[in-house]
């Protein structure tokens, strides 16, 4: 290593100037050549370090030897490794190049923290190759990033990697061992790749025992993984007298009774997949399982339909009894495109509701070619898939059912059939999820009962109860609702369908629109023609006929056919989407007419009489006003000469046209001018 006087200024032992530093060491080096040199590209002398003092050239060692380490860009330039004076390669690396599927497994088993260790202490093995590669030897670089880490003279960036390279807790340990450094160097050469040093360099840890290593897991756990799911106290209670019970008399047995303090401990530290097991059953313990998720994004418009009923959590009032109940609302689902096709509003879920929200998808969006739903008594029946008779085969509808108890399956509608009727419940005031105040709901239901039963048994109602029954929906306005919601879903973006350009997500509707415009020549939608829908399946109700009208959800409907039926019964079909008409059939099935709503009620008198009347009326009030304003207007006019009889003869018109009024009949018109002393014809 060469120096200049300059770099030397300020030295212990060495001259105070430049001149004086480059006289001793001129006098110190006797102009030999390997001491005394011109430093290349200046006409500076250069001096070797053995020239000077003792205590002048430790601390020239020490500046240069911190330089390097603060010259994080360099690289050790690699000194060629004698393996026959090297320290032989230990067993587990030897075992690990033999097998390279256990170095795979090691490196997969290495938590964060192992992996940040493990490159703190590769780094301050090659700090102290980089320091031999400058000059230093082995063991006086290991022990000058020793004594540097304890005094915290070294650069920040060594500093942090000697604090996370210790591994260990507690203030008081600073600094690095010789010893540890001295065996990470040696890993640190030994090793050929970075996989391998990452290995071998990281620390150990305790690894948590697997639950069939804990000796007392499994009894305990025969107590607490049952379908009645106990608390872990309760499940503890009965494994402690079962483990007195067989082990009485054995105290070394009998002292090693976890505590549940213990139980608690380890029970965290299982899996929950393992910890639940047999304590959930069916779509419960199916959901903490792996699944596979079905991709519909490349299903074509119309190819597979899913449908789901659902209860609402609200009071509605039933149209046919009067009664409020918690009605089921039904949809049907185009998967594809996530867009509701049909929906319809029962009681219950049943092949009613299942059959009516078919029908309503079928008549505005066509024939799906697969229908897919659970397997419940309103989606599996012979009324859907009954050979030739069912509505389902009669279509050309595949009927695809889920596994029982497996709700994840039909995913794709599982979710909207969750908020879009509770969106809905929760628009009323008679909603009572289980999100809401359950005192309020209790007391609400009970006022809705007592005026109900007021009301039937013909009581007045409180103002209370009347301002109750107000927030009750009826069976219109929850229809209303429903449809209001069904738009408002089908027509907002949905974040499982794919972005427009943008960047907004596709609704339902605009992505099923796009999809019919892309498939137009390949996708032909099939249509039902009319009179196919006249005999689809609809919902239907038995009434008895009373002169050729039949009464349906307080709406009277009529048909001229209707009066051959009097009295009889007969099964009225209708949809709740159209009330405007219903078909009548009798009990046997076979059709009698399409009734109308209202369909015989007529006006009191015809229209255009009475149009005659409103007309004749409004000529009258419009002269009697223009009269009104020449009166005004001749008061700013001046007086003109007095004329009796043209003021009698104009007294007498003004009161021939008050006597004169609007009358439906002519006898009252002849005993008005009675009365009035006229008998004008």
């Amino acid at each position: 290593m060469f120096l200049v006087a300059k770099e030397l200024m300020g030295l212990p032992g060495m001259p105070a100037t430049a001149k004086g530093i480059r006289e001793a060491l001129g006098k110190q080096a006797g102009n030999a050549p390997a001491l005394m040199r011109k430093r290349e590209g200046t006409k500076a002398f250069e001096y070797h370090i053995d020239c000077l003092p003792a205590e002048a050239r430790e601390v020239v060692r020490q500046r240069h030897y911190t330089s390097v380490l603060e010259q994080t860009g360099c690289k050790s330039v690699d000194v060629p490794v004698n393996r026959s004076k090297a320290l032989k390669p230990s067993n587990e690396l030897e075992i690990m190049r033999q097998c390279p599927a256990l170095v795979t497994r090691e490196v997969s088993a290495l938590n964060a923290k192992q992996k940040s260790v493990a490159d703190a202490r590769a780094l301050l093995a090659l700090e102290v190759l980089r320091l031999r590669d400058a000059g230093m030897s082995r063991l006086a670089a290991v022990q000058f990033i020793v004594d540097g880490s304890r005094d915290g003279t070294l650069p920040d960036h060594i500093m942090d990697a000697a604090l996370i390279a210790n591994a260990r807790k507690g203030s008081s340990r600073k600094g690095v061992g010789k010893s540890s450094l001295q065996e990470w160097v040696s890993i640190y050469q030994e090793t050929e790749s970075s996989v391998e040093r990452l290995i071998m360099l990281a620390p150990g840890y305790h690894k948590a025992k697997k639950p069939e290593e804990i000796f007392w897991m499994m009894d305990f756990l025969q107590h607490y993984r049952i379908w009645k799911r106990p608390t872990v106290a309760e499940a503890y209670e009965k494994f402690e007298a079962e483990w007195e019970r067989v082990y009485a008399g054995n105290d070394a047995m009998l002292a090693a009774l976890p505590s549940i303090h213990a139980v608690r401990r380890e029970l965290k530290k299982l899996p929950v997949i393992h910890r639940e097991r047999f304590r959930r059953t069916g779509s419960a313990w199916r959901s903490l399982n792996p699944f596979v998720r079905r991709d519909w994004s490349q299903m074509p418009v119309n190819a597979v339909w899913v449908g789901d009923g659902h209860g609402m959590k609200m009071r509605a009032f039933n149209p046919e009894t009067g009664n409020t109940f918690k009605p089921e609302v039904t949809f049907v689902m185009d998967a594809g495109q996530r867009f509701i096709v049909g929906w319809s509003l029962a009681l219950s879920e049943n092949v009613v509701a299942v059959s009516d929200a078919l029908r309503h998808g079928i008549s505005r969006h066509g024939i799906p070619l697969i229908y897919y739903s659970d397997n419940g008594g309103g989606e599996k029946n012979k009324v859907l898939d009954a050979e030739i008779t069912g509505i389902l085969p009669r279509l050309g509808i595949e009927h695809h059912t889920g596994i029982p108890g497996n709700p994840q399956g039909r995913g794709v509608i599982e979710r909207p059939n969750k908020d879009v009727p509770r969106k809905i419940a929760r628009g009323f005031e008679s909603y009572c999820g289980k999100d809401a105040d359950g005192e309020t709901v209790r007391l609400q239901d009970r006022i809705i009962q007592s005026a109900v039963k007021a009301f039937h048994t013909g009581k007045d109602l409180t103002k209370r109860q009347v301002s109750m029954m107000e927030k009750v929906p009826t069976w219109e306005q929850l229809l209303s609702a429903i449809e209001s919601e069904v738009e408002r879903y089908n027509n907002r973006p949905h974040s499982e369908l794919p972005r427009m350009a943008n960047g907004e997500h596709y609704s339902p509707a605009a992505y099923r629109s796009k999809l019919l415009k892309e498939q137009g020549e390949d996708m032909v939608i099939d249509y039902l023609s009319q009179e196919e829908l006249h005999e689809m399946f609809r919902p239907e109700i038995i009434r008895t006929v009373d002169r050729g009208e039949v009464r349906l959800f307080n709406n009277l409907y009529f048909a001229n056919e209707l009066k051959f039926e009097h009295g009889n019964e007969v099964r009225v079909c209708y949809d709740i989407h159209d009330p405007n008409s219903v078909i009548v059939r009798r009990m046997d099935g076979s059709f009698i007419c399409d009734a109308l709503w209202d369909g015989n009620k007529v006006d009191a008198f015809p229209k255009p009489v009475i149009q005659m009347y409103r007309e004749k009326r409004v000529k009258g009030r419009i002269a009697r006003g223009q009269e009104k304003i020449l009166d005004a207007q001749r008061e700013l006019q001046p007086v003109l000469e007095h004329k009796p009889e043209n003021g009698i003869n104009e007294l007498l018109r003004e009161a021939q046209k008050e006597a004169e009024g609007i009358y439906l009949y002519e006898t009252e018109r002849a005993d008005s001018n009675k009365k009035n002393g006229t008998h004008h014809n």
